[in-house]
């Protein structure tokens, strides 16, 4: 290490630095252009916020690779940092107040440490592996577990996202049983505010790691429950408080025709 820096404290710096870069840039010639959908966008600001996290893990983890979803690219060890410079770009250069900073290291697919940082309430998520979740050095506790007739599920439906599926099919059932479903656009804040306490679940189809992994090991630390199953007709990434997991579960992997 290039300093006495916890993983956990890098990733708290690196994510905040990065919320920095991105608001400097708000309201700004943002240079925005499309990549797999007309919904799915870069801006300048989501490079500069990715390049500043990048700049600052090659300084205090040199031997460590690094992933961003921008592009960086970095060789290393097994350990390897995932960057997503601003989840929720769409939100952002749109002005609606539901963006974020993310940071996560992995080894072998597992989560060791990450940071959420939200810059528009100033609130920063983080986690390692055996220490717990907190909020701005609070401890996260997930809710008691809600059936999903009265559960806030959070989700996300784009078209990229559905890979050719009938998006009735798989986001049908999900309307039908939770009590709420709501699609804000910034997955991993979703799932720090589930680690939180503010919701009861979270599903998504066809995640990025760098929108998985870091709440994946928010969500754990905070006490709930993570898994990646294989529905019918979507692969969902799920999240969810103990008392809440496994009806989700069942809901999404039933056959098509038994909905």
């Amino acid at each position: 290490m290039a300093s006495g820096l916890s993983d956990r404290e890098l990733a708290e710096r690196a994510a905040r630095a990065g919320g920095e870069h991105a608001l400097a840039l708000a309201g700004g010639d943002l240079d925005v252009r499309a990549k797999s959908s007309p919904a799915d966008l870069v801006s300048a600001a989501d490079r500069a916020s990715e390049d500043a996290i990048v700049a600052m893990l090659r300084t205090e983890r040199p031997g460590d690779a690094v992933t961003g979803e921008e592009g960086a690219s970095v060789a290393g060890s097994a350990r390897r940092w995932l960057v997503d410079g601003l989840d929720g770009t769409f939100n952002f250069l749109r002005g609606i107040p539901q963006w974020c900073v993310a940071v996560v290291v992995e080894q072998h697919g597992d989560p060791l440490a990450c940071a959420i940082f939200d810059p528009v309430r100033d609130e920063l998520y983080s986690a390692a592996r055996g220490e717990g979740a907190h909020r701005d050095g609070t401890p996260l506790r997930v809710r008691e577990g809600a059936p999903l007739r009265a559960a806030v599920v959070s989700s996300f439906l784009r078209e990229d996202k559905l890979r050719g599926s009938d998006p009735v099919d798989g986001f049908g059932r999900l309307a039908r049983t939770a009590a709420l479903l709501r699609m804000g656009g910034a997955g991993s804040l979703e799932l720090a505010w589930l680690a939180a306490g503010r919701t009861d679940a979270w599903a998504q189809p066809n995640v990025d790691d760098w929108d998985w992994l870091l709440g994946r090991l928010l969500v754990e630390e905070a006490g709930g429950r993570t898994a990646v199953i294989d529905g019918d007709p979507l692969r969902w990434h799920v999240a969810a408080a103990h008392g809440t997991f496994d009806e989700l579960r069942a809901v999404l992997t039933a056959p098509a025709d038994a909905q």
